[in-house]
């Protein structure tokens, strides 16, 4: 039985994302001119967890995971969306009281998180779904496997 929720990599795939989070976060929040190459590193690395935690799926469950990435994109998106761009009075209150200092960064860090983890998701879909998968024949031995042309 798969229970994905109770698996022992889960704090790694959740440090992964936090890592890509702080890289968003301090790449925004910092003034500095040299926030540049820690942001980009620290973004670096928890892409690659991420990419590392699903590196052995096939290609339904890249397919099926890309999807649920993109779900947990839109839905962490929203509320970002919500205090970034109100479209109405209301959204317009819900944003100001929203607006205190942390709350705007802490939304773009991890919606900008997520979406960079659904974007690396679905490049290994689509690496995956013609045939370049870690762990898979390359397709140049797929081709010779098969004897080629006769």
């Amino acid at each position: 039985m798969n229970r994905p929720f109770t698996s022992p990599l889960r704090p790694v795939l959740v440090g992964s994302v936090a890592l890509v989070a702080v890289g968003v976060a301090s790449n925004t929040g910092l003034d500095s001119p040299h926030r540049l190459l820690p942001s980009l590193l620290l973004m670096t690395l928890g892409v690659a967890g991420v990419a590392n935690f699903v590196r052995d799926y096939g290609v339904d469950r890249l397919r099926l995971a890309a999807k649920r990435w993109w779900v947990v994109a839109f839905v962490a998106f929203l509320p970002y969306a919500l205090v970034a761009a109100p479209a109405s009075d209301s959204a317009a209150a819900v944003s100001d009281a929203l607006a205190v200092p942390p709350v705007p960064l802490v939304l773009e860090s991890i919606s900008g998180a997520v979406v960079c983890c659904a974007v690396a998701v679905t490049v290994l879909y689509g690496f995956a779904s013609y045939g370049v998968h870690p762990g898979g024949p390359s397709p140049e031995e797929r081709v010779l496997a098969d004897g080629g042309d006769e």
